[in-house]
């Protein structure tokens, strides 16, 4: 074991003394020779291949080899010259973050460019998936996904199989940062399936799939299989001389050593892994690096310095800021961790409002909703696509048959006309039980909404309309006694119970679907208004989400009102110093409420019958779970919420 990790720890250092020097080795050879050579003809060709390597180059240095190689491409009106130098000002654009004039690049390309043409597959597929890279930086992964898939159908009939690994990559990515890590495993698999050793075209393809396996394992805290992939990657990043790689190699490499508290080398790592993005990128502003460098910062107990990190970071961005945009989201979560743990609850709570709005701009530009239609168009089209592919070897045998004799082509003309009337048929019969499956759907769904909507309204006449006669009842006792103090206080707390409950259900209504991170962050919320008025209380909520579990609406609205009745209830009667909130989720998700009070005797437990708790009951009944309150091996009571297990 000791001799791997030594040959793991001399590949890193090799890769890492690639930054060293200012370019790589294939650049300056490239750029020498660029500059030298007179003839315009030659020049354009070898600033095309300067310009394949433009990860790797300066944007404002790309930027200018850009405008060279248009106007060479003036001068030369070979198709192949003005496709090559159409890639280089996508690629340059996109560097650049001109996304419009980047799409814009792309469409015009597409309009030239078809699938279907042998001669101008392999750069329609290019631009298609810079198509994609153009929707991917503008934070539209809903349409992004949409144009993947249509990619890999058109790759798969096709048999690209350099398409399908780069693509299957791409989703992988969307799917990672929408938190359906197991997806992304699954389309990282399928990626790697098509690669193939043997061919260098490859490489760059299993390069990314590489890294981005070694990121998601990383994030699953499964150290051993990132290092594994990311030294897997390193040589085929040596022999590229991809400094965009190298960046991320080593980004992945500093999380890594940061996972096994080696924060020292983390910390050297990731500033290597932030100089060569500079170098290629200029300052940045927002970048997984800086963050990580943060949460090293954050992980060594350096809290101000991670702080200022991530401050630095949101500041430069803020100008050009998507709230969408998940790195946004990411440093606001970073950011709240380093609040809570310095104790500044007044800026923790201020960082968790700013992410439950990045959240909602987020899921409201790429609902789960519209993904899950995505995912079955595409099985849709796969589906037709083999349709296509078996009518073609029919044809094809058809034909065959037709040159034997002419017995054997009228015996083939009847099968085939016997088969397509067959198929006919089937196709009505696939149609009308389609009609079908849309009408029942349909219905089902008007259903699932009026029941919705009388729950809501029970809610809300249950909630509210107590609150409302209540605040009658303190008017009424206004009107009567001259001393008013009491009625008015009791009026103003009964006025912000509406407002509270009000805020709660529309934040439900608001969304497809909630994720137990969403319920945790409102949790969180809750917990820092109701704190101040239990100054003795320390509660605290700590969350093992492995798995992101997403809820209906009406589910999470009963989750929230159980966890917020199970805390008040502590809060109220357990005479408690500490109270905390596990928010748990592998397989199954469950969540514990659980205090150092006073405890439940058996009594207490046979006549456990207040309003709250039959409420917590009611709903618990309703959504399917089961609700446990348990008496705690020291002191304490804890309450267990949890699916209910077939």
């Amino acid at each position: 074991m000791k001799q791997y990790r030594a040959v793991l720890l001399f590949c890193f250092f090799s890769v890492a003394a690639l930054c060293s020097v200012s370019q790589t080795k294939i650049i300056d050879s490239l750029k020498n020779k660029m500059w030298a050579e007179a003839a315009p003809e030659k020049k354009l060709q070898l600033l095309i291949d300067l310009c394949r390597h433009h990860q790797s180059i300066n944007k404002d240095s790309l930027y200018q080899y850009a405008l060279l190689a248009k106007t060479l491409e003036g001068k030369n009106n070979s198709q192949n010259n003005k496709s090559a130098v159409s890639l280089i000002l996508i690629n340059t654009y996109l560097r650049l973050g001109n996304i419009d004039s980047a799409t814009a690049l792309v469409e015009e390309g597409l309009r030239n460019n078809t699938v279907k043409d042998p001669a101008t597959r392999s750069t329609y597929f290019k631009l298609a998936a810079l198509k994609v890279d153009c929707l991917g930086d503008a934070s539209n992964y809903k349409d992004a996904l949409s144009e993947l898939y249509k990619i890999i159908n058109e790759a798969e009939q096709y048999r690209d199989s350099l398409a399908l690994s780069k693509n299957m990559s791409t989703i992988g990515v969307i799917n990672y940062n929408l938190d359906h890590v197991p997806d992304a495993f699954n389309w990282y698999f399928k990626g790697l399936s098509y690669i193939n050793d043997n061919d260098s075209r490859f490489n760059s393809s299993a390069i990314v799939l590489y890294i981005n396996l070694a990121e998601t394992y990383r994030w699953v805290q499964q150290t051993d299989s990132a290092s594994y992939y990311i030294d897997k990657a390193i040589p085929l990043i040596q022999q590229a001389e991809n400094l965009f790689f190298l960046a991320n190699a080593l980004r992945i490499k500093a999380n890594i050593y940061k996972e096994k508290k080696e924060y020292t080398s983390a910390e050297k790592t990731m500033l290597e892994c932030i100089a060569i993005r500079e170098k290629t990128e200029g300052k940045l502003t927002m970048s997984n690096e800086q963050q990580a460098v943060a949460s090293i910062y954050m992980r060594s107990g350096n809290i101000d310095k991670a702080i200022k990190a991530l401050m630095d970071g949101l500041l430069l961005s803020n100008a050009t800021g998507n709230e969408a945009d998940p790195m946004r989201i990411s440093y606001y979560q970073t950011l709240a961790k380093c609040y809570q743990l310095k104790g500044d609850n007044k800026n923790y709570q201020q960082t968790l409002e700013k992410i439950i709005i990045s959240k909602d701009a987020f899921y409201q530009a790429n609902s789960a909703h519209a993904i899950a239609e995505l995912q079955t168009k595409y099985e849709v089209q796969k589906k037709e696509s083999t349709i296509i592919k078996q009518q073609l070897a029919i044809s094809e045998k058809n034909y065959w048959l037709f040159g034997s004799a002419l017995f054997v082509v009228m015996a083939g003309i009847i099968v085939w006309l016997g088969f397509k009337n067959y198929r006919r048929k089937q196709s009505i019969k696939m149609q009308q039980a389609l009609e079908v499956e849309k009408i029942i759907s349909a219905q089902s769904i008007i259903s699932a909404e009026e029941n919705e909507r009388k729950r809501i309204a029970a809610d809300l006449h249950d909630n509210l309309g107590a609150y409302a006669a209540a605040i009658a009842s303190n008017v009424d006792h206004i009107v009567i006694h001259q001393n008013n103090e009491t009625a008015l206080k009791e009026l103003k707390i009964n006025s912000q119970s509406i407002v509270s409950q009000l805020n709660d259900t529309i934040w439900v209504l608001k969304k497809d679907n909630l994720s137990l991170t969403a319920i945790s962050d409102r949790i969180k919320v809750f917990i820092q208004k109701i704190n101040a008025s239990y100054p003795q209380i320390k509660i605290d909520v700590i969350e093992q989400i492995n798995a992101d579990i997403l809820l209906p609406p009406a589910q999470a609205f009963h989750l929230y009102q159980i966890i917020k009745e199970a805390v008040s209830n502590a809060l109220k009667h357990s005479t408690a110093k500490n109270i905390k909130v596990y928010f748990e989720s592998e397989q199954q998700w469950k969540i514990t409420i659980s205090d150092d009070g006073t405890g439940m005797t058996a009594l207490d437990k046979k006549m456990g019958n207040g309003n709250g708790l039959i409420n917590m009951k009611n709903r618990g009944r309703e959504t399917g779970w089961h609700i446990d309150w348990q008496q705690n091996k020291h002191t304490g009571t804890s309450v267990i919420i949890a699916p209910t297990t077939n």
